[in-house]
């Protein structure tokens, strides 16, 4: 035979190439198929999407939800049965001391609250804690007649001013003689332990809801994931 070089093979049969090899890209330095990056990334997408209806749902309608709803721990303070109202008029002021029983939700015992009436009035309708006053406000004010039905004749006082109130009722009526000035609000406010509840458990509820969102991603997600890990 020709004396030309002997081609030797250092492996045989030729190493057949890898089944998944084609077209790949690098994560983290290690060759991933292109296919796998696709599943990636329509996986993410799909978390992304159920974290955020997971998200809405639990804020919604989850523990942080119930716990801020205004009606969760909840206690009032409102006039007592019968009110007891008197009132009395400042010249000084040409305002109206209002004075009345007020008891809290679920308690029999009352106690007398006073308050100067214009500048309450907005609070009050808006079912805030109107700023009260001591007692010894009341001294040396002039006492208003309070009655259950308007005035007729007209009392003869020496400010002309009456007040009504209907018995059991949480509001009352200002009458000058017999003319009918306005109606007014008797204080309704929430009690100031609800906001400190929420505010310390609010973690704990936050908490049971990442719990809950969790759990239902891993769920939805878990059989997606083993597919694609499978291809």
């Amino acid at each position: 035979m020709g004396g030309g070089p002997t081609r030797r093979f250092t492996e045989w049969p030729p190493a057949k190439l890898s089944e998944s090899s084609g077209p790949s890209f690098a994560l983290g330095g290690i060759a991933v198929p292109w296919h796998m990056k696709t599943f990636l990334s329509l996986l993410a997408r799909r978390l992304f999407l159920l974290a955020l209806l997971a998200l809405q749902t639990a804020f919604a309608c989850g523990c942080t939800s119930a716990l801020w709803n205004e009606g969760t721990f909840a206690h009032y303070y409102r006039p007592g049965t019968p009110a007891n109202l008197r009132a009395s008029y400042s010249k000084e002021r040409q305002d109206i001391l209002v004075q009345y029983s007020e008891a809290e939700d679920g308690d029999t015992k009352t106690r007398r609250r006073y308050y100067w009436l214009e500048p309450n009035t907005l609070r009050v309708n808006r079912n805030r804690k109107p700023h009260f006053v001591s007692a010894n406000t009341a001294h040396g004010l002039t006492p208003l007649p309070v009655c259950e039905s308007a005035p007729n004749p007209p009392d003869a006082g020496p400010t002309q001013l009456s007040v009504v109130i209907g018995h059991g009722d949480d509001y009352f009526t200002l009458y000058s003689g017999t003319e009918r000035l306005d109606a007014y609000k008797l204080p309704v406010y929430p009690g100031s332990s609800q906001r400190v509840k929420q505010i310390l458990l609010t973690p704990f509820a936050v908490t049971v809801d990442a719990t809950i969102i969790g759990a239902v991603i891993s769920y939805y997600s878990a059989p997606q994931i083993l597919s694609g890990l499978n291809r």
